[in-house]
Parts: C-alpha cells; structure tokens; sequence
C-alpha cells in the first residue's frame, strides 16, 4: 500500500499567486463554514477553514510528507490561509471541486484530499497528503477511490489526471490501481514529474493488487 503523499496537480509552468479580494473573505469577521463534502467507509472530508491553520502547518513541516512534494510546503501561517482561502473560493467557483480536510473515524486529522483545476486544458486533478502516522493503513485508496467515484458517476468529468516526482516509488501504483495509465512525463514547478491520466469510460472501480500492471519509473504507455 502506498505511504507517501502525492499533491494536487497544478500546471505545467509556473503559476502566478492567485489573487484574493474582500468578497473572498467570510462576513463579519466569522470562519468558514466546513460543510462535509464526501465519506467513504473510515474517511470524513469536510471544507477548510481558518480553525484548520495548524492542522495545515502540521502537514507542511512534515519533511516525510514534503520531500516528494513538487511544489512548495504549507510553509508559514500566511500560507496556511491562503490555501484556505483559496479552497473556499473553489468550491464556490467550482462545485465539486476542492481541497478537504480529512478526518479518521474517529475524529483525527490525517491530511487531505483534493480535486483541483489543472493548466489551460480543462483539466482536473487529483491528490492526496497524508500524516506519517496515516500511512499504511489504505487510506490513500480508499479516498482516492471515494473522489474518483465523485468525479465521474457524480460531476460527469470526462477525465482525471495526476503526477508525481519520479522518485516517487509509493503513488504510481496507488494511481495504476484506481485505473490510471502513465503518459509521458513533464515538468511542474521546473521539477520532472511522472504524469498519468484516466477517462471516465475507463473508470470500474478500484482494481484488486494482482491486476495492477508494474511501471518502472520513466516508463510511459
């Protein structure tokens, strides 16, 4: 099973910020609602809000969890709020789209999932990050195959994408058992990255170990 965390793809060249203004804000000084968006069997993902800044900042000085990230870590406080910020002017723009704080059964942040706008094509892509402590236990496919569900028999999306940095050992075959097909590689942020796309009409479901096909790295179909 897949531990380490692969990220929301973002396109291939550098983007500028993104820019906020008030209307962006919540009213009157109050926090985001976080509305639950999705469940799978062990798995709750709710909307980000201000409240969630040091389970972010937890998750962005996680070196285990950062160093195969291709962008840059949830670094600082103004980061932190300014990915919330952003997510909640996501899923207002985008129905169906986000990033998710994620929770266990129990109530335990473990990191999030996303469904995220992806360059000029129209793409959407989808990630995951993961506490350390979460790794290991399925997670990472359970929810993967939650958001793939979404995706396709929900919001009707023609296609997923993702990528992943090429030393990447644990997403690839996370990817190749929900149903992606490795493309040919590229570069996000100026970092070489493993690409993989799936078509709605390749969706069936999340695949049993022994049909997932082995892909080296730098190998593409």
């Amino acid at each position: 099973m897949p531990t380490n965390p692969t990220q929301p793809v973002a396109p291939t060249s550098d983007p500028a910020p993104p820019a906020f203004s008030r209307d962006d804000l919540p009213a009157e000084g109050r926090d985001y609602p976080t509305e639950e968006h999705l469940r799978s069997r062990r798995l709750r993902l709710h909307g980000f809000a201000f409240r969630h800044v040091i389970d972010l900042l937890q998750l962005g000085r996680e070196e285990r969890v950062t160093r195969m990230l291709l962008d840059d870590p949830i670094a600082t406080l103004d980061d932190a709020m300014g990915l919330v910020v952003w997510a909640n002017k996501l899923y207002r723009e985008r129905p169906g789209l986000g990033l998710w704080h994620t929770r266990d059964r129990a109530g335990r942040f473990i990191g999030m999932f996303s469904l995220t706008p992806s360059g000029d094509a129209g793409d959407v892509a989808i990630g995951v990050r993961l506490l350390p402590a979460a790794w290991g236990r399925g997670y990472a496919i359970e929810g993967g195959a939650a958001l793939c569900t979404h995706a396709f028999e929900t919001l009707a999306m023609p296609a997923l994408i993702a990528q992943c940095a090429p030393d990447n050992r644990s997403v690839p075959p996370l990817l190749l058992r929900l149903g992606f097909t490795e493309t040919a590689g590229g570069a996000q942020f100026g970092n070489p990255a493993r690409r993989f796309r799936m078509a709605r009409a390749d969706w069936r479901g999340l695949r049993p170990r022994r049909e997932t096909p082995v892909v080296e790295a730098g190998d593409a179909s």
